[in-house]
This record gives structure tokens, C-alpha cells and sequence, in this order.
């Protein structure tokens, strides 16, 4: 979900915007805004913990901060490229972003910033941009807040970018569930061995999305359909145990499907897949009856 709050100078005006359709709140002053330094480690632990504030209060366990880079490497490009979006200038998603930075869990991502013709006091800016997505997200459905409060987050890559006029921060919450032995695309075959560290869940598929990211400019990221909520991409069909089928999309018959208590191997070919859709971003979501496990890309070149 995207958050933009606007500040001008020491008189702060939050505008609250779904980008196509901003909403002016009222004109308030923030005490004590001043050009305070803080070190990144410390602005980074102070929103965790205000994620964690939020959590607590609604009877919800603490995240801890993952050891992903997704979030900061997100924060980072919009700032230094001077866009805001959840696509990123390679056109890819924040499932990708994750991947590629290591990730092997599944993410889900919130990002706000903040504009300020004076002086930023980042804190104060980060408290700011918290409470938005907590208490003033009607307009995108409270999926800022859902995703804070979502009780199967056990991790976040928080990133946090900034300048003298501008703060960025992104919230890659994570369910990382899983002790992987083997996660691999090989060859066209997908090999997932691991244990469950999560009491009582079973593995009820592997969903399978299909994206075809193109490379954008910072005036196209700005813009529909880049400029709010993100989707999976294209439902392409499941992997399953034999004797299964899809509802919807093709059935990929798995070669090994085994869960004995927490531990799991899973196995199957992607050709089909490749087939019917050709080159771009496929994203196996191991699915509980609930959630999602992984969110894992691979990229097929054809």
C-alpha cells in the first residue's frame, strides 16, 4: 500500500494521497521540528519499535527486523532515482526485490514518504508516517494497517531514506516460517525441502503468478497503474500433489510431495508454465489455508 504525507516547512500540512485523489488534512505544528542527526541503526530501531507499539496494543506479538536488505535497497532507489511506487525503474515488484536480495519467506509491502521544504526531524517524521497508516488509511481500505497488524508477520525489512527535503521509509513485512534445506530452480525443476517452524500449518499448494516487467521512467512510475496498490501478476495454475487439480489456471503435477509433521519436500517442473505464459517472472507462493509461505521468483529467459 503507498502513503504520502507532504510537510512545508515548520507549519506541517499532511496530505494524505491515493495519488490520483489527494486529501488535504488539517494544518498542524509539530513541536520540536528541528534538523536533529540521528544514526541510520537508531532510526531503524525506532520504527521497529513503533511497528511493534502498534502490534502490542491490538494483542499481537513483536516482529523482529530481518536480515533482508529489500526494504533499505527499496528506499534507497526512490530516493536517489526521485520516484515513489512499489514498482521499482526495472518494473519489478516487491516480491522480486525480495528474492533477489535473499529473501525466502513471503513479503508484503507498505512504503510512505514524507516531503518537507524546511527542516525533517526524522523521528518525529517517522512517528508521523507510523500513525498515517495506522489511524488515517480509509481510503486504501486499511490495507497499510492490515499489513501492520497482520498476526502471521514474524519479520520486517524496514527501510529508511533520506535527504534534507525528503524521507522515505518502506515496511517489507515478511512471514518466515520455514528452516530451508533446499530452495532451488534448476533447470526448469524447482526443489523445496525444508521444516515448518510454525506449529500445526500444512502446505495446501504451490500457486503459481506470472509477471512480464518492462523497464519504466520515473514519469511512468508516477503514474496508473504504477502509482498504488500491487498485485500478484497473472494466476498462471498450482503445483500439486498427485491426484489433485487446480481450480483455475493448469495443474503442475508434482514429482515428490511429502509433509510428515513440520518437515516437507516438494518438487515439480515449471515447463508447462513456460510454456503457456513464455519469458518473464514466475512466483511460486507455497500456500497454507491461510497464507502465503514464500513468495519466491525465479526469471525464465526462454
Amino acid at each position: 500500500m503507498a502513503l504520502v504525507i507532504v510537510a512545508i516547512s515548520s507549519i506541517v500540512v499532511l496530505l494524505f494521497v491515493l495519488l490520483q485523489n489527494p486529501i488535504s488534512l488539517p494544518t498542524i505544528t509539530l513541536p520540536g521540528f528541528s534538523p536533529t542527526k540521528y544514526s541510520h541503526e537508531e532510526l531503524v530501531n525506532y520504527a521497529l519499535s513503533l511497528i511493534n507499539i502498534d502490534r502490542q496494543s491490538n494483542g499481537l506479538q513483536n516482529v523482529t527486523l530481518s536480515d533482508t536488505s529489500s526494504g533499505q535497497q527499496h528506499a534507497d532507489n526512490m530516493l536517489n532515482q526521485n520516484f515513489y511506487s512499489h514498482w521499482d525503474l526495472n518494473g519489478y515488484k516487491p516480491y522480486m526485490r525480495y528474492t533477489l536480495a535473499g529473501g525466502q519467506g513471503s513479503v508484503s509491502e507498505n512504503i510512505a514518504w514524507l516531503y518537507s521544504s524546511g527542516l525533517i526531524d526524522h523521528k518525529e517524521a517517522l512517528e508521523d508516517l507510523q500513525w498515517e497508516m495506522m489511524y488515517n488509511d480509509s481510503h486504501a481500505n486499511w490495507g497499510h494497517r492490515d499489513n501492520i497488524l497482520n498476526s502471521f508477520h514474524n519479520k520486517v525489512s524496514i527501510g529508511i531514506s533520506y535527504n534534507d527535503n525528503n524521507l522515505y521509509f518502506v515496511q517489507d513485512f515478511e512471514n518466515d516460517h520455514i528452516e530451508w534445506e533446499t530452495l532451488t530452480f534448476i533447470n526448469n525443476e524447482v526443489a523445496m525441502e525444508g521444516k515448518i517452524l510454525k506449529q500445526g500449518l500444512s502446505i495446501k499448494d504451490a500457486a503459481i503468478y506470472y509477471d512480464d516487467p518492462t523497464p519504466l521512467t520515473v514519469d511512468q512510475i508516477m503514474k496508473p497503474p504504477y502509482d498504488f496498490a500491487y498485485g500478484m501478476g497473472i494466476f498462471v495454475g498450482m503445483a500439486l500433489p498427485q491426484s489433485w487439480e487446480a481450480v483455475g489456471g493448469i495443474t503442475i503435477t508434482a514429482q515428490v510431495w511429502t509433509q510428515a509433521g513440520q518437515n516437507f519436500e516438494i518438487r515439480f517442473n515449471l515447463s508447462e508454465a513456460f510454456t503457456t505464459h513464455g519469458k518473464g517472472v514466475y512466483t511460486l507462493c507455497l500456500q497454507t489455508k491461510d497464507n502465503f509461505l514464500t513468495t519466491y521468483s525465479v526469471w525464465y529467459e526462454g
